[in-house]
């Protein structure tokens, strides 16, 4: 008898273990919300990596470039969120500004101040001059964040559209 308890004891014990351990434990889980599920990068080179995985191109990936300034001085600025601002070229040769974003709802909502699209992940941001960058990208696995009043109306019906963190915000896997 008390042989079967014990092993009972340990089938519970057991079981509640391997309900525990399926339940995510402290691994990096996906973020829930409209970024959940989209890569995420820890440093401008785990962004670049994540660039040239989904079919573009992101080299020399450089801290700045002569010419180059767009979002240098919001990445300067806290209320934006930015942690760090390089840029680089697409497979075009067209440039691309690439952010790496410490607080996504601050970026959000600066953004919809301003209006405006990028092209994300969890915590990047990318902004390519050349309309392919984008759609490459989405058709392989990022978003474009949007805060332009008027680009919800433009996504075709079929495509998938999350809210933002901040109001007037989505992100959608059309290239808006």
């Amino acid at each position: 008898m008390r042989l079967t308890r014990t092993l009972a004891t340990g089938a519970v014990v057991l079981s509640a273990l391997v309900t525990l351990t399926g339940c995510g434990g402290d691994s990096e889980a996906a973020p829930d919300g409209p970024l959940g599920g989209l890569p995420a990068a820890n440093t401008m080179a785990d962004v670049q990596k994540a660039i040239t995985e989904r079919g573009e191109d992101c080299s020399p990936l450089e801290k700045s470039r002569e010419g180059q300034s767009y979002m240098e001085d919001e990445a300067e600025d806290p209320a934006w969120g930015i942690k760090e601002r390089a840029v680089c070229s697409d497979k075009g040769g067209s440039p691309v500004t690439v952010l790496l974003i410490g607080d996504m709802a601050k970026f959000q909502e600066s953004l919809a101040k301003d209006g405006g699209s990028f092209t994300v992940g969890q915590n990047f941001a990318l902004a390519g001059e050349s309309e392919n960058f984008g759609a490459t990208l989405n058709r392989n696995g990022l978003r474009t964040l949007s805060c332009d009043p008027d680009a919800r109306e433009k996504v075709p019906s079929g495509y998938e559209i999350h809210e933002g963190q901040v109001k007037g915000c989505f992100t959608t896997n059309y290239d808006a």
